[in-house]
């Protein structure tokens, strides 16, 4: 085993690209055949020069693609003149800095060698934790920027690393061959076209009941993480009236008698199977007795409410007799797969993997929830507190953070708010009091806060706020001293936590004049330019600040006599939502909204990762329309004089690209309209104010463009025109 001593990620733009073309000449010096051809991948593929390794048995393609990454594709299919192939592999390198959204990088060590490194992140459906579970080889510590990280050593780049190259491209070939050789139909169907005859054969030794044991945990292994502990059964002595086979992370349980785990359930009549998540029985029912069915139904129950998706089956029937009512009592959620109708292994896989993060997802709650009976059990479970409260990342699910706590907003509401604050650092909620605004903000600060590490500051804005002072504090020449304020003391906390996103919300901001005292924020924000705070040379409180890219500001917005309107300038530099007002039978009975966010939620939570490099590349499935819809909107609004520049059409393109990735990034985008309207409503909307005279064709014009298809903006612009018609004047903010 090689060990590799004080590497180091470089990051200088030259020394990359330098090591970059070495490699490139290795590998072509090394081809002796070159196609023009292509390759494939998710969502796209790459023309070129494709160049032939005979003796490896691999191609190779590379392009610099400007400001984004120095690429290069690996396959294994000999490639002809023309022709397409797949890409195996990727080992990308960015252009300078260091990046680790980036698949690969380049390290050197102490005596000036250079290496091939690689993250392990494959990109498309391969997540790095099916790499990190199946990679055959050693992970090495490596210095990555301002933190030590575990990489891959592919190989030194010298005249060995083709067949360095080689050895990963087929190891990588071999996880996502583990991944897509997922032959878990024709095994579950041999179980229910055999187990009814071999019940009346003799058990001992049987060969299906080996096969339920050994061939089918064998299959599941493919794809379930490494730890998992997974045990298959057709009974012991003798038949078990329900054969099954059970996946169960071992911090949960390593027992079917307890605790909750994923199974497959054959009903007893074989007409079908189910692939449940489900709870241990046999230790509820030995405690508990005749009281055992329904604190497995309670909870159950309970599990169920934190579950976003409801299209489930909440009951299941095994057909059995005995202790048939208690297993069926014990299912969670299931899904039913009917013999001869059992899908194909795509959607099998498919399931078994949304299965796995609910599990996953449901492991803090089921430990929290109590087992007693009645009105005294429901009142213990409101009280229990939802996974991922006080951390972000996998798991995590902030709309059942607000469900749990009896807070209702729309789905697509808590989609706008976070995808807002991903690609912009400055929001705005408006709308009538009491419809939730500063309390959604608040409920997200908590929910990315810790119990010991409170990451939001609420902070009222005063109407006698007309100095930046109010934000970011004064020198007080009668003492020396800096004052300092609650907002620049957060803003300097989060600073000092890079890592971690922080929350600074401004309620009633528009309670004085928004430019007077957050104009200095603005333009820090705006580029990058630390602010001045002092010029006492004597002073020990830093005399400048910049503004943290971790931290966002949320600025709530209340209309009446004594609140002023919004300048374009602040307007361009945010996203505005409008809070509608529920009502009252919506609010005391809940919404209908049960589903929740359907998307990638760990993208749409993690505010501060968001890389909109490849945009136009990946948005080439609708970047015609968008185009033609921003130039409609820009020549519509510039007769009245409310036309947008280049930072409004930057931003909207942004907030698109992280709604494409949050929907997991379709080929075919068909709901992109959806977050367009969103952008119409928050971004050009929001500029629009004057008297009838000037507005009145302007609004009829851009009403009738949205009709039918972006109906938030069309429903906000109705209600324009009809302010227009009773007061002669309008503006979007009330």
């Amino acid at each position: 085993m090689i060990r590799y001593v004080n590497l180091r990620i470089i990051s200088d733009r030259d020394e990359i690209e330098s090591q970059q073309k070495r490699l490139e000449n290795i590998l072509k010096e090394r081809a002796d055949k070159v196609v023009e051809g292509g390759a494939g991948f998710q969502g796209g593929e790459e023309k070129g020069k494709v160049y032939w390794m005979s003796d490896l048995g691999i191609w190779y393609m590379t392009r610099f693609i400007e400001g984004s990454r120095y690429w290069n594709g690996f396959g294994t299919e000999e490639p002809e003149e023309g022709g397409n192939r797949t890409i195996v592999c990727e080992i990308n390198f960015p252009p300078e800095g260091i990046n680790r959204r980036v698949g690969a990088a380049i390290a050197r060590d102490p005596t000036g060698n250079y290496y091939v490194v690689h993250r392990g992140k494959l990109g498309g459906n391969y997540s790095k934790r099916i790499f990190e579970e199946n990679y055959h080889g050693e992970w090495t510590t490596v210095i990555d920027g301002d933190r030590q990280e575990k990489v891959v050593v592919i190989g030194k780049i010298d005249e060995t690393i083709p067949e360095k190259i080689r050895n990963f491209v087929y190891e990588v070939q071999r996880i996502k061959g583990m991944k897509s050789n997922f032959k878990l139909r024709e095994k579950l169907q041999k179980v229910l076209d055999e187990y009814a005859n071999a019940r009346k054969e003799e058990f001992s030794g049987h060969p299906l009941a080996g096969f339920i044991r050994t061939e089918i945990p064998d299959e599941l292994k493919k794809i379930v993480p490494a730890d998992y502990i997974i045990k298959g059964s057709a009974g012991q002595g003798n038949w078990a009236r329900i054969p099954w086979i059970a996946l169960m992370d071992p911090e949960v349980t390593e027992t079917t008698q307890k605790g909750f785990y994923i199974v497959y359930l054959f009903n007893e009549n074989l007409k079908g199977v189910y692939l449940s998540l489900h709870q241990g029985v046999t230790e509820i029912r030995d405690e508990y007795n005749n009281d055992a069915e329904n604190i497995l139904k309670n909870r159950a129950e309970t599990l169920r409410s934190y579950i976003t998706d409801k299209n489930y089956l909440n009951e299941i029937s095994l057909s059995a007799t005995g202790y048939g009512p208690l297993y069926e009592a014990g299912n969670i959620i299931a899904k039913y797969y009917p013999s001869g109708g059992l899908p194909d292994d795509d959607e099998l896989k498919s399931d078994l993997e949304e299965f796995l993060n609910i599990y996953s997802e449901l492991k803090a709650v089921y430990r929290n929830i109590p087992l007693e009976k009645g009105r005294d059990h429901q009142r213990k479970l409101k009280a229990i507190d939802v996974p991922g409260n006080n951390r972000r990342g996998k798991g995590s699910n902030f709309y059942q953070y607000l469900k749990v706590r009896d807070y209702h907003f729309r789905p697509e509401l808590v989609e706008n708010f976070l995808l807002s604050l991903k690609v912009k650092p400055f929001v705005i909620l408006t709308g009538n009091s009491g419809t939730g605004k500063t309390k959604l903000a608040q409920l997200y600060g908590s929910y990315i806060s810790t119990e010991n590490d409170k990451r939001y500051l609420v902070v009222p804005v005063g109407a006698n706020w007309t100095e930046t002072r109010h934000i970011f504090g004064y020198l007080n020449i009668m003492t020396g001293e800096y004052q300092s304020t609650p907002a620049l003391d957060f803003i300097m906390r989060a600073s000092r936590d890079p890592d971690n996103p922080y929350i600074l919300i401004l309620d009633e901001m528009n309670l004085s004049h928004v430019e007077r005292y957050f104009s200095d924020f603005l333009s820090a924000m705006e580029s990058g330019e630390p602010v001045p705070l002092h010029d006492d040379p004597n002073s020990e409180f830093p005399s400048m600040i910049e503004i943290p890219e971790n931290l966002r500001v949320v600025g709530t917005v209340n209309v009446d006599e004594t609140t002023y309107m919004f300048s374009p300038k602040v307007l361009d530099r945010a996203n505005t939502i409008e809070f509608e007002t529920l009502r009252p039978g919506e609010y005391l009975n809940g919404t209908p909204h049960d589903q929740g966010p359907a998307g990638d939620t760990e993208f749409l939570e993690d505010i501060m990762e968001y890389n909109h490099e490849n945009l136009e590349d990946d948005l080439h499935m609708i970047w015609d329309e968008l185009v033609a819809e921003l130039d409609f909107f820009h020549e519509t609004l510039t007769a009245p004089g409310f036309d947008f520049g280049f930072r409004v059409t930057d931003e909207i393109l942004r907030f698109m690209h992280a709604a494409w990735i949050y929907e997991k990034r379709p080929r075919e985008w068909e709901n992109w309209e959806r977050y367009l309207d969103a952008q119409i409503k928050q971004k050009i909307l929001p500029k629009i104010h004057g008297p009838e005279r000037l507005l009145r064709d302007t609004l009829e014009e851009l009403r009738e463009h949205c009709r039918d298809r972006f109906p938030e903006s069309e429903k906000k612009l109705e209600e324009m025109q009809n302010t227009l018609k009773t007061q002669r004047y309008v503006s979007f903010i009330r």
